[in-house]
């Protein structure tokens, strides 16, 4: 006969053995985990919504930004180990795995094409009101801002210029950093137009010293761009940090989700714009408090947590197509297993 004893030691560990795979899905308590911020600007709201209204400590982990002007930046902090995670546009992410990153995605954040092309106002640009691809032709042999050589935007203003018949190099670039120093660099004549993002097509509204010339985010440009739009900017990490972390990469995702959703309900904008006042660089502009309130509003509908696989595949051809790729990447190493198909 078994004793009373034992019946309960055997009933412990059949408890304990089924709870194991539930345990293992969750990180260790106060983890951390390091993301990528870029200095002071709109597309971070999410993540600042996400620490500010504790979506992360909701997870039992703690999320740590880490301030790098530019998407190749971040990946180099990743490679060195001060980093964790990595946000930007999948093109960026793409290139480096084709010089042998070992990067994943591991979840959305903005789904459409955020670029805008914008250009100095006192600029004479004969095709001006033409809209694209003409106007883009008046920038040829000029100088043009965009965050980092070999970035996004230097990548696709190339794209610009191809679809308007020209030479992908028709232009200088220069790296001007993050949209207020590429403001700033425009206000003070350094260059001629960049490829940038928000706040700064807000401000040239409000300074009248730059004017939007072609518009990304409202599906101007070519159509291999638009491709795109559906899971545009993303967040991702090196392989072996997924493998590794994989309850603390899901915590992390899980967290920006619930964030994104939180900041669109509309009942919550006026403290999403307190927490976005808070961190927003936008420098010394007119009609400031107007500037916040437009770029904000923007962003926020540029959020989602939706994955598209078709995005991925698009931005995969895209730099195929221009030979940014010596060759093929197999996309489906590049997602995440717990995304959806």
């Amino acid at each position: 006969m078994i004793s009373v004893n034992r019946v309960f030691a055997i009933i412990g560990l059949a408890l304990a053995a089924c709870a194991t795979p539930l345990q293992a899905q969750a990180p260790a308590a106060g983890a951390v985990i390091r993301f990528h911020e870029y200095p002071g600007n709109v597309v971070n709201i999410v993540s600042w919504v996400m620490v500010d209204k504790g979506f992360c400590e909701k997870e039992r982990i703690k999320c740590q930004p880490v301030v790098l002007a530019s998407g190749p930046l971040a990946q180099q902090a990743a490679a060195s180990g001060s980093l964790d995670v990595i946000y930007s546009s999948a093109d960026v992410m793409m290139q480096a795995v084709g010089k042998g990153n070992d990067l994943m995605i591991i979840g959305p954040q903005i789904t459409s094409n955020l670029y805008v092309l914008v250009t100095r106002a006192d600029l004479a640009l004969p095709n001006k009101a033409a809209g694209y691809p003409a106007n883009v032709r008046d920038l040829k042999g000029m100088k043009i801002g965009v965050s980092a050589r070999g970035s996004a935007t230097e990548m696709q203003m190339k794209a610009l210029f191809a679809g308007a018949g020209l030479p992908a190099d028709s232009a200088t670039f220069i790296a001007v950093g993050s949209p207020n120093t590429a403001y700033a660099a425009l206000a003070a004549k350094q260059i001629d137009a960049a490829l940038t993002w928000d706040p700064v097509p807000s401000i040239c509204n409000a300074t009248k010293a730059c004017d939007v010339a072609v518009d990304l985010r409202k599906g101007q440009g070519p159509a291999e761009l638009q491709a795109m739009n559906g899971t545009f900017v993303v967040w991702y990490a090196r392989r072996e940090f997924v493998e590794k972390n994989g309850p603390l990469v899901d915590a992390f995702v899980r967290s920006t989700a619930a964030a994104t959703a939180w900041l669109k309900d509309p009942k919550n904008f006026a403290e999403v714009l307190e927490i976005s006042k808070k961190r927003l660089s936008l420098g010394d502009v007119p009609n400031k408090e107007q500037v916040v309130n437009e770029v904000v509003k923007v962003m926020i509908d540029q959020y989602g947590s939706g994955f598209k696989r078709s995005s991925i595949e698009a931005f995969h051809t895209f730099l195929m197509n221009n030979k940014v790729l010596d060759k093929p990447l197999n996309v489906d190493s590049l997602i995440y297993s717990k995304l959806p198909k």
